[in-house]
C-alpha cells in the first residue's frame, strides 16, 4: 500500500489523496470551534494514518466524522477515529446491515455471490485486512435525511443527498467559504450489479445538481482535486454521452458512429467509457 500525505488545499479544508488498494479521499474541515473529518477511511491503519498526520500539523483531532455513502472503503476507518458519526438516513441502515456481515475470507466469497461485494473490492479488503481480520463498523450517531448544516467556528460544512448510480445512499459535503464539494464516489457508476453501468435517469439530475453548486474545488473519491474548468469539462462529456445513448439506443456501433458524426473524430477515452456505461445501463434489470 503506497502511503499519502496530507496536503491544504484551501483555507480551511486539508486533503489526503486516495491510495492504493483501494484507499478513498479523506478531508479534514477546520474551524476555530471544531474540526470535521469527511469519509472514515478503508481501516483502522488508514484513519490512523490521517489522524497522525494531522497531529503532527498541530490540527486538533476531528469532533465529527461525516460518511459520504456506505461502501466498505469510506467507512471501516470510522470506529478508530472516535468522534460521533454523521450519516444520510439510507447510509445509516446501510451500516447496520455491514455490522452483520462476516467478513472472513469464506464471508466475503458469500457476499460475491449473493452480489454484495465485488470480487475485486473482495480483493482490495485483503489486501486493506489481511486474515485473520477484525472489522468494527462505528454506527451514526447524527443522522439526516435531506441535508445537514454543521458549523465549525469560520467555516460551515452543508451536507446533502444526491444519491446517483452508484449508491443511493450518496451525499456531498458543500464547505463554504472555501467553495470546496466534497463528492465521495457519487459520480461512479454502480458496481454491485450484473454490469457496471450508469443510466441516464440517475446522471442527468445528479450532474445538474453538482453543477449548481458554487464549488472552486471538486474532491472525488479516487482521483486528484479537480478545479470547476476540469470538472464542468468531464461532466459535460458525461451529459453528452448520456443524452446521446438516449437518443440512439444500446447498439454501441451506432452509438460511436453518431458520437464521431457529431465531432467529427472518434469518442476519446473519457468519452467511450461513459458511453459503454451507459449501454450497459440499458440492458434489463439495470437499477
Amino acid at each position: 500500500m503506497n502511503e499519502t500525505t496530507i496536503q491544504q488545499i484551501s483555507d480551511h479544508v486539508y486533503w489526503m489523496p486516495p491510495g492504493k488498494p483501494d484507499r478513498p479521499s479523506l478531508c479534514a474541515v477546520v474551524g476555530r470551534n471544531a474540526t470535521l473529518m469527511l469519509d472514515a477511511g478503508a481501516s483502522d491503519a488508514h484513519a490512523r494514518r490521517f489522524l497522525n498526520q494531522l497531529t503532527e500539523k498541530g490540527i486538533p483531532p476531528p469532533a465529527y466524522v461525516a460518511l459520504t455513502h456506505w461502501h466498505w472503503d469510506h467507512v471501516f476507518g470510522a470506529a478508530e477515529i472516535g468522534a460521533p458519526v454523521i450519516a444520510q438516513s439510507l447510509t445509516a441502515g446501510k451500516l447496520a446491515d455491514l455490522a452483520k456481515r462476516d467478513w472472513s475470507d469464506p464471508g466475503l466469497e458469500r457476499h460475491i455471490a449473493l452480489g454484495e461485494q465485488t470480487a475485486k473490492g473482495a480483493e482490495n479488503i485483503k489486501t486493506e485486512l489481511p486474515a485473520p481480520r477484525s472489522v468494527r463498523i462505528a454506527q451514526p450517531d447524527i443522522v439526516f435525511h435531506d441535508s445537514l448544516e454543521l458549523r465549525l467556528g469560520g467555516v460551515t460544512c452543508r451536507m446533502a443527498h444526491v444519491g446517483g448510480d452508484h449508491a443511493a445512499d450518496s451525499s456531498v459535503m458543500f464547505i463554504l467559504p472555501d467553495r470546496v464539494l466534497f463528492m465521495g464516489d457519487c459520480l461512479y457508476e454502480a458496481v454491485y450489479a450484473p454490469k457496471r453501468h450508469y443510466t441516464a435517469r440517475l446522471l442527468l439530475p445528479l450532474l445538474d445538481t453538482l453543477q449548481a453548486y458554487d464549488a472552486a474545488l471538486y474532491v472525488g473519491g479516487h482521483e486528484p482535486v479537480s478545479t470547476r474548468a476540469e470538472f464542468d469539462a468531464c461532466t459535460d462529456k458525461m451529459r453528452e454521452a448520456a443524452k446521446l445513448v438516449e437518443a440512439v439506443g444500446a447498439d454501441e456501433g451506432k452509438v460511436f458512429a453518431a458520437a464521431e458524426a457529431k465531432t467529427g473524430e472518434p469518442p476519446d477515452e473519457d468519452t467511450a467509457y461513459f458511453l459503454r456505461a451507459l449501454i450497459a445501463g440499458l440492458a434489463p434489470g439495470q437499477e
